[in-house]
């Protein structure tokens, strides 16, 4: 992983240096301000190969508001019809942000899509940090309009908390096995609303190719449609179950990753621009080993039974200002 991070600064940094003696430089910085709405999936299969899932723990989040900060770089070779451009942006979503976890379980082997365990917990969003790059280039289609081809690189990291909550569990006995697997029983947990139960981290590297199309309808509003799609996606997760005195670690990889994309621009003037953006992302079928390490017991690892998953969908809006070398140039013509 860090090889590939090294490969990518080293492209990203000679390109940028090849490109500086060139005339049409555009630089952009600004603010962002949004709302994150959606859910990570927390995975336990029956086995290594079956899709049939075992466990599976849900972390929802919804509105959770977040700052952002925005750096754009462009070139446009004068008198041809492509350019280079890179994106860079992060956010920071602010912690106390609250919705629901919930649990379920599945643990007759028989009937493997028999809902056997359920409960419920307050879910507290601890931390949110997203960081992305985009590095491409683009082609013009028409006066006005481009096509654009890029590499992106996305990382995030998440962690939320559980705490009270309530259960519904098996009361007795269907198949005979000694263990109560059928009817429900609702058993309100007798603990603190506010103490915590479980927490939960996922750390996400995606690299993915994109394209977009960018639309300048006049000079002062545009649209930008971008698309990508890969599997090269790494993910890190820790789950750790308070009352259980249990550590789970989850090392996965590959799976899909979908991101639509959506700008709307207003350019009041030529160095000040306010976007409105739309963004979803979804991973699935991202799967790997995972490691318990039981409080006083040796830890143990099984291959090939935990996945993760996550779906967003951001809304935000973003300020910027824009400074050019042609604008510069413009104003030397009117000094002279």
């Amino acid at each position: 992983m860090e090889k590939k991070i090294f490969i990518f600064v080293f492209v990203f940094s000679a390109a940028l240096i090849f490109n500086l003696s060139a005339k049409e430089h555009e630089f952009s910085a600004g603010a962002s301000f949004g709302l994150l709405s959606g859910q990570a999936q927390e995975i336990v299969y029956r086995d290594s190969k079956s899709e049939d899932k075992l466990s599976e723990l849900l972390w929802n989040f919804n509105a959770l508001p977040y700052i952002g900060l925005d750096i754009n770089y462009s070139w446009l070779k004068p008198g041809n019809n492509w350019g280079f451009f890179v994106k860079g942006s992060i956010k920071h979503g602010f912690s106390g942000g609250k919705d629901v976890m919930e649990d379920r379980d599945w643990l007759i082997l028989e009937y493997p899509k028999w809902l056997t365990h359920y409960s419920v917990h307050d879910n507290n969003t601890e931390s949110a940090n997203l960081m992305d790059c985009n590095l491409g280039a683009s082609f013009l289609i028409s006066e006005g309009f481009l096509l654009k081809a890029y590499f992106s690189y996305h990382y995030m990291y998440y962690s939320w908390s559980a705490t009270g909550g309530s259960l519904l569990y098996p009361d007795w006995d269907i198949n005979g096995d000694g263990r109560p697997d059928g009817d429900h029983i609702y058993l309100p947990m007798h603990i603190s609303s506010k103490q915590k139960v479980c927490t939960y981290e996922q750390t996400w590297h995606i690299l993915s190719p994109g394209i977009s199309f960018y639309g300048e309808f006049n000079r002062y509003f545009d649209i930008e449609v971008a698309f990508e799609l890969t599997p090269f996606i790494w993910c890190n997760s820790k789950d750790q179950h308070i009352l259980r005195g249990l550590v789970i670690t989850d090392t996965l990889k590959n799976g899909i990753f979908i991101e639509p994309s959506f700008l709307f621009s207003y350019k009041p003037s030529d160095i000040f621009t306010v976007s409105l953006s739309f963004e979803y992302r979804d991973i699935k079928k991202s799967r790997g080993d995972t490691k318990y390490q039981p409080t006083g017991d040796p830890s143990f690892t099984e291959k090939k039974l935990s996945g993760a998953g996550y779906k967003a969908f951001d809304i935000g809006i973003i300020a910027k200002y824009t400074y050019s070398s042609s604008q510069q140039e413009d104003k030397t013509i009117l000094l002279r």
